[in-house]
């Protein structure tokens, strides 16, 4: 089957009149009030009885962001809802057809695998496109990220999501390591250790390297906690109810240099993610602990359930130590950070007014929506320790701010960026662009930074 969308900003002119059919369809216009607005669509009757094609008529007036964009091609994604060829034509000005036709693909998301009745797929070709393996590969790391989002943790134990990524990047020129808890024992991985320590199932350290001869090398790390109970600072049922979610930031990073390498960008980029789950037990740490980090620097553990800024630190700790030209991270890591911006903005800190302006830029007419926190100095007496060089929680102000201010102590000056998504690496309900659950957020955002910072 064939659709054509016709992209219409205006009813006036020969914007409708020139539609095939437009004399037999008119009254429909009239009946449904269409007048070329934003998100506006009707389907026109099809007069000769075939299903060969079928057409569309799409409002773009009020349409001017990204976003918008991108939402309207989800739109027209959800109103075809069935496998097809899609045909674009425009009547409109200044349209970004890069936006829509990557928000038709996203509306095709479906994770079913634990259904008993399976969804029907949505595939979309679009026709006449030269963006389609471009927008094909950003998709495929944002849905590889949303599945690895959506398992239950029952089965995403760390040999399971090992196995994932193998499949993710073969065939890729990535080099990919990975090291059990002897290895992160033997190289003081203190957080990483601490924090497993209550689970059953042992950590891993995943490592993956891109273009490791690059004039310009980034480092990125990603939260990787499988599931995250809280610890002995046991999480409330209904806040655990999400938390096999508290691993997207490992799922991103991995996401990113998979669209990286499939880009085949001119930057090397270094991959770290610690593989953990936060479990209560016998072996668990208890709050009053003290841990010795990769850069022998000591945390007191204060509450088990600010794991992850722990393992993190460590690989920030790890990561710094081959001097990367920048050191981004992403996480999961604060409920504050969705207490100040809300569920659908990632908070960015930096340690480097011109890099955090350089993600921030890149990412100005993006469809994911980003705003920066201040890495305020002051704060850090919040984590001061009387018995070790820092403490792991704040307190209830803040509480984004001196979980970045504590990273920051890992990452040896080096320029840095750090991301956290708790807020929209999940969404809490579904529409067109992103269902209930996993959404893959940050995978653009990065992408699109590590891409400037190409010439920079």
């Amino acid at each position: 089957m064939k659709v054509e969308v016709v992209l219409i900003d205006s009813i006036e002119g020969d914007n409708l009149t020139s539609l095939k059919n437009y004399e037999e369809n008119k009254n429909l216009f009239e009946i449904n009030k269409f007048e070329a607005n934003k998100n506006q669509m009707l389907f026109l009757a099809n007069l000769d009885n075939s299903d060969e094609v079928s057409t569309l008529v799409v409002g773009t007036n009020g349409c001017n962001t990204a976003y918008d964009f991108v939402n309207l091609g989800s739109l027209i994604g959800e109103k075809i809802d069935q496998e097809c060829d899609i045909q674009l034509i425009s009547k409109s000005n200044n349209l970004d057809i890069f936006s829509i036709e990557f928000g038709i693909c996203i509306s095709s998301y479906n994770f079913d695998n634990y259904k008993s009745k399976k969804n029907p797929k949505r595939n979309f070709k679009i026709l006449d496109s030269s963006n389609t393996e471009e927008i094909q590969n950003k998709i495929d790391s944002i849905f590889w990220v949303r599945d690895m989002v959506n398992y239950p943790a029952i089965t995403k134990s760390p040999d399971f999501f090992e196995e994932q990524v193998e499949k993710l990047i073969q065939n890729l020129n990535i080099k990919f390591s990975s090291f059990d808890e002897k290895w992160i024992k033997e190289n003081n991985m203190g957080g990483v250790i601490g924090v497993a320590q209550g689970s059953e199932r042992p950590p891993k350290f995943l490592i993956g390297e891109y273009n490791p001869d690059a004039k310009k090398q980034i480092a990125m790390i990603g939260k990787g906690v499988l599931f995250d109970s809280g610890g002995l600072s046991l999480k409330s049922p209904s806040g655990m109810e999400t938390m096999k979610t508290d691993m997207a930031g490992a799922a991103t990073a991995w996401g990113i240099i998979t669209l990286v390498a499939k880009q085949k960008l001119d930057i090397g980029l270094k991959v770290y993610t610690p593989i953990v789950e936060n479990m209560p037990s016998g072996t668990a740490i208890r709050p009053g602990d003290v841990l010795s980090m990769r850069n022998k620097k000591t945390i007191e553990v204060m509450n088990t359930d600010a794991e992850g800024r722990l393992i993190m630190a460590d690989a920030l700790a790890y990561a710094s130590e081959n001097k990367p030209d920048i050191i981004c991270d992403v996480a999961t890591l604060t409920g504050a950070a969705y207490v100040a911006l809300g569920v659908e903005i990632g908070a960015v800190f930096s340690n480097n007014k011109s890099t955090l302006n350089n993600f921030l830029n890149s990412n100005a007419n993006s469809f994911e929506n980003y705003h920066s926190l201040p890495l305020e100095q002051r704060y850090k007496s919040l984590i001061k320790s009387s018995i070790a060089d820092m403490k792991n929680s704040g307190g209830s102000f803040g509480g984004a701010i001196t979980a970045a201010l504590l990273l920051e102590e890992f990452v040896n000056n080096i320029d840095w960026i750090h991301l956290d998504i708790a807020g929209p690496a999940r969404s809490r309900t579904s529409n067109s662009i992103y269902p209930e659950g996993g959404t893959g957020f940050g995978v653009i955002g990065y992408y699109n930074f590590i891409s400037n910072e190409i010439d920079n």
